[in-house]
């Protein structure tokens, strides 16, 4: 092959303008060489936002086929916020996900219920930052914290999974703990032998009542992450987390009634108390007698006959 008829096809497959690679219709933007000062120090250069910046993705980390379990409460938030936006949460099988979105400002939002157990989620969550291209910075987990007390939650800015199997799944898949996480108080048992009964079991009807009082909150709680996630630079990340938990921590926690049992719809009476066993009421007894009568009507006037049984027989 000729060099120009090798420099021809190689024009066809590579133009290089303004910062991007194109090959074949796929584009992929690139950083150009930062320039320097007359003193030798470089001076930033503005590029384009990437399109992958422009999206978020909220996680509701759970156990999937316990929905109503404390370990689920991350789901129970991304529902709330799927209802809020009338968003449809359908299922995508290259996530092994439910996956809806919603427009944020001029931000894509996508959330994501992983259709796995909770040790699992990473998966999920792996595939979907691969499908839609966002990086880790702009993943917000949702999941449940037993250090809390339910009716708090606190925000937190990467780190630690603190034991928390999802977000060390999350965290192994994705190679890194950059993503910030809204932790949901649920408390710990009276007794710590019972932990994992705990997590694994379903609300009390008082705490899901009490999940209903405080989900606005958490909604909003949310928003204003998103705001810190999508705020340049990263750096401020962490004093803003702070700044917001510090107002959580101010704040009065939520409470709800306790829910009573309703009293019986017939409670015992002093007269109905020295009633006989077998005898239950008066409107019983009455009934009793009129068929006694009735009987005794169709054996031909010994009805004086039953009745003095019938009266010997409640007097036992």
């Amino acid at each position: 092959m000729s060099s120009g008829h090798l420099r021809t096809t190689l024009k066809r497959l590579f133009s290089f303008s303004n910062g991007t690679v194109e090959k074949q219709g796929y584009s992929r933007s690139f950083s150009a060489p930062s320039k320097t000062s007359s003193l030798g120090e470089p001076t930033a250069v503005a590029e384009p936002q990437p399109e992958e910046t422009k999206r978020v993705l909220i996680v509701g980390l759970g156990n999937y086929p316990a929905p109503r379990s404390r370990h689920s409460v991350g789901q129970f938030l991304l529902h709330q916020i799927a209802k809020k936006h009338n968003v449809e949460l359908v299922n995508k099988r290259q996530c092994k996900s439910h996956i809806g979105s919603f427009h944020y400002h001029d931000y894509e939002v996508y959330l994501l219920k992983p259709k796995r157990f909770m040790n699992e989620n990473g998966k999920c969550v792996h595939k979907a930052t691969e499908h839609f291209r966002i990086p880790p910075s702009n993943v917000l987990l949702l999941h449940d914290e037993l250090d809390l007390p339910l009716g708090k939650f606190r925000v937190k800015n990467g780190g630690s999974a603190n034991g928390h199997n999802g977000v060390s799944d999350v965290h192994d898949r994705l190679h890194c703990s950059d993503m910030k996480r809204i932790r949901i108080g649920i408390g710990r048992p009276t007794n710590k032998n019972d932990v994992t009964d705990w997590v694994l079991g379903d609300f009390t009807k008082n705490e899901r009542n009490l999940l209903a009082v405080m989900s606005d909150a958490l909604v909003d709680l949310v928003y204003q992450t998103i705001n810190i996630i999508v705020t340049p630079p990263v750096d401020l990340h962490e004093k803003l987390v702070e700044k917001l938990n510090q107002e959580l921590e101010a704040a009065a926690p939520f409470e709800v009634a306790p829910v009573t049992p309703s009293p019986p719809s017939w409670s015992p009476t002093p007269d109905n108390a020295r009633l006989p066993r077998h005898v239950t009421s008066t409107a019983t007894s009455s009934d009793t007698l009129s068929t006694v009568i009735m009987l005794g009507a169709l054996h031909k006037g010994s009805a004086c006959v039953c009745v003095c049984v019938y009266v010997c027989v409640i007097s036992i």
